[in-house]
This record gives structure tokens, C-alpha cells and sequence, in this order.
């Protein structure tokens, strides 16, 4: 089972392999000479970082923070505004900023692994509530008569009789006769 070690620690065993050896040093401490080599490698970032910290887990900012806290600030606007945001839109809009800002497309790509990494930085979630109840408005502010009219023109209905089958050929009829040039097919 691997131990996380914080910074301390790691500098007391590099120090204690300096004055020595790594083997010697790894014995001391309980740990694998291999950790010992890395550590020594490690120093200066070790001196540098929080005494406490156990991990180094990548960096905590993206190679292109502006972008970063641009898209962050359209996604808050976005929520904001009560507008669903999904991957793909962030995404474009990435892409959109990056123009902007003059970021060669070829070390900026706007992956599905750099949003969500972005996501990850920014504390960012994809809120699937808020598109669903979207989406659900957007149906309610449709009447049922244009529902309706839209599915029967697509010859979609219920009536098992094929009694609503017509209704486009009726339509094409209608305008038809209603236009003396040459018709077409209304839909």
C-alpha cells in the first residue's frame, strides 16, 4: 500500500541522502530508494511548496489562464441568464476566445479532455437540471395546435384509421388551387 508523504518529510530524507546515501537514507526512513531519487530530483520544487503539501498533481492553472477565466465568466453569464451550457457549446466558445486572443489552432484545440479539465480548475459542473427545464419550457411556449399541425405534416399521427393521412397531400392541394403558377410543395 503507497504512503503520501508531505513536503517535510520528503526535504528531511533528501537532506539525510545528502549527508549520506539514498539507500542509507531510505532505510532510516522506511521508504523505497526509488522515492529517495525521485525526491532528490524534487528538491527545489519541495523548498518551494507548501510544507504540507503531499502530491504534485499537475498544474493549477491551464497554459492559457485568460482563456480560462473568460470562459468561466461566459458560463456564469450563461447561468445567469437562466441558459443551459453543455461540453460542445463551451467548447465553440473556447475556440471563439482563442481567436480572439490569437492562440495558434495548432497548441489550442479545445478538446473534450481540456474542458473538463478546465471544468475541474474553474469548479465548474454541468448543471443537466437546468437544460432539461429548458428544453421543457421551450415545449410549453409552443402551442398544442402547432405541435399538432407539425406532426400531422409529417404524416406522424395517432389515428390508427388513416384518416389523418391526407393532411399533406390536402395542404399541397389547397395552395394549388389558390396559386395559378406553378406550385410547389408546401411544408
Amino acid at each position: 500500500m503507497s504512503s503520501l508523504y508531505d513536503a517535510n518529510f520528503k526535504l528531511m530524507v533528501v537532506n539525510e541522502a545528502e549527508s549520506s546515501n539514498n539507500r542509507k537514507a531510505a532505510k532510516k526512513f522506511g521508504v523505497t530508494e526509488c522515492n529517495v531519487r525521485r525526491w532528490r530530483a524534487q528538491k527545489e520544487r519541495l523548498k518551494n511548496t507548501n510544507s504540507q503539501r503531499k502530491a504534485f498533481r499537475g498544474p493549477q492553472s491551464g497554459k492559457f489562464a485568460e482563456l480560462d477565466d473568460r470562459i468561466y465568466e461566459y458560463v456564469i453569464e450563461k447561468r445567469q441568464d437562466a441558459m443551459p451550457i453543455t461540453r460542445e457549446i463551451i467548447r465553440l466558445r473556447a475556440l471563439e476566445l482563442a481567436k480572439e486572443l490569437n492562440i495558434p489552432t495548432n497548441e489550442f484545440k479545445a478538446s473534450t479532455g481540456w474542458c473538463t479539465r478546465m471544468m475541474r480548475r474553474k469548479g465548474l459542473t454541468l448543471r443537466l437540471h437546468l437544460l432539461c427545464t429548458w428544453i421543457l419550457q421551450a415545449w410549453d411556449a409552443i402551442s398544442q395546435e402547432s405541435i399538432i399541425h407539425g406532426f400531422k405534416k409529417c404524416c406522424i399521427s395517432n389515428a390508427l384509421d388513416g384518416s389523418e393521412d391526407d393532411i399533406l397531400w390536402e395542404v399541397f392541394v389547397e395552395h394549388h388551387d389558390s396559386d395559378d403558377s406553378e406550385s410547389e410543395l408546401v411544408t
